[in-house]
């Protein structure tokens, strides 16, 4: 949201917000305020003409959104944002039919192979992974990994990546021969 744009409309975001957020206290349950608060953007969009104090507000009231999922996700609970659910998956740690928190693969090597490996998984199609999801791949890397016990986030497998690109040795870790003996292995297998 821009700050700037926040301060020259707060009034009007005051005295709209105010009537909302008493009716928001009277829902009960993170999964109804949730959609109480979508409702109120649907409504604002319909009702309020300018152009900038309809974008600032709607931006507002997806901050209040994002604010009650972000608890949701440190209390565990998955259900409610599931329908708030952008296309960027949801790194809870739990599994969505038990609600039981699922153990995630320990790599041992660094953020650097990490990312080789699954570039060569993406790249490769007699593997057999889906391009469909090569966009999302560093979000999905994070959810289902941790790199010597720590939690990792798509960020920091993004930066190790490009890190690649730029090494000297043609992108490649310092282990790559061991990746690509792998990948030699996983063709031999197919075959």
């Amino acid at each position: 949201m821009d700050f700037g744009l926040f301060e020259k409309h707060e009034t009007f975001i005051k005295e709209r917000w105010l009537p909302i957020s008493v009716d928001l206290m009277l829902q009960e349950g993170p999964e109804k305020k949730i959609s109480f608060l979508k409702e109120a953007q649907r409504q604002a969009s319909k009702e309020i003409q300018n152009i900038e104090e309809k974008s600032v507000f709607i931006g507002f009231l997806e901050i209040e959104i994002l604010n009650i999922q972000n608890k949701l996700s440190k209390n565990g609970s998955t259900k409610a944002q599931m329908p708030a659910q952008s296309n960027e998956t949801l790194n809870t740690g739990e599994s969505h039919s038990t609600g039981e928190p699922v153990e995630k693969i320990d790599w041992e090597a660094g953020l650097a192979e990490l990312t080789f490996m699954f570039e060569i998984l993406f790249k490769n199609k007699e593997i057999g992974c889906s391009m469909k999801q090569y966009k999302n791949r560093w979000a999905l890397i994070a959810k289902h990994f941790t790199v010597k016990g720590e939690e990792i986030t798509s960020k920091g497998l993004r930066q190790a990546f490009n890190q690649l690109k730029i090494n000297k040795d043609e992108g490649m870790p310092a282990n790559h021969e061991t990746y690509k003996t792998l990948l030699t292995m996983v063709q031999e297998i197919e075959d």
